[in-house]
């Protein structure tokens, strides 16, 4: 079991978890405390979150469609129009109606939530026998049960159901990171 171990440590996986140990570490804790603060302010954090989105797609939609202008005449131009007119529409919803935003983006999140769970558990199907990669399964299989829970409930709880769920997945993921950093020898430094 030993030599398993061993063997897992020398895979590209294992190997650049030795290396980014630190840096894994450290953003596994900086994710505890966001998700913390996230939970604690969940109307907040949702409402946040809705306006950033809409506040991005606007300023980007908006860019697109005046670097569509000087396309006019071309075949080009209803396509790079309607592409910078989608996301200058969407962002002006988002900021205009932001409960039905949180509705939407809720959604949009859960689906976040169920792609990032299985990508979670395949990659720690591929980190088998590395130690403390079940915790990074743990937290796919988190996920994906999050995920499911807001398809359960919207649309009724969306207003704080975001930022509670968003900052319970960035708490399990953080504690994921440190956790699986922890089960990690220490990588000797070479002068």
């Amino acid at each position: 079991m030993e030599h398993q171990r061993a063997d897992s440590m020398q895979t590209p996986t294992g190997f650049a978890v030795k290396q980014w140990r630190r840096r894994l570490y450290a953003t596994g804790l900086a994710m505890i405390v966001l998700g913390t603060l996230v939970i604690v302010m969940p109307i907040v954090s949702s409402y946040t979150v809705i306006f950033l989105i809409g506040t991005v797609l606007t300023f980007g939609g908006l860019l697109a469609v005046l670097l569509a202008l000087p396309f006019r005449g071309t075949p080009a131009f209803v396509w790079m129009l309607f592409a910078g007119m989608f996301p200058l529409c969407a962002g002006l919803y988002f900021s205009v109606f932001p409960a039905s935003g949180l509705t939407t983006l809720t959604f949009v999140i859960a689906a976040i939530l169920l792609l990032t769970g299985v990508s979670q558990s395949v990659s720690a199907f591929n980190m088998r026998g590395i130690k403390g990669s079940v915790w990074v399964f743990m937290s796919g299989l988190i996920s994906i049960g999050l995920s499911v829970l807001i398809f359960a409930v919207l649309p009724k709880a969306s207003t704080v159901l975001l930022g509670i769920l968003l900052g319970l997945d960035l708490i399990t993921t953080g504690v994921s990171l440190v956790l699986l950093t922890s089960a990690m020898p220490h990588v000797a430094k070479h002068s």
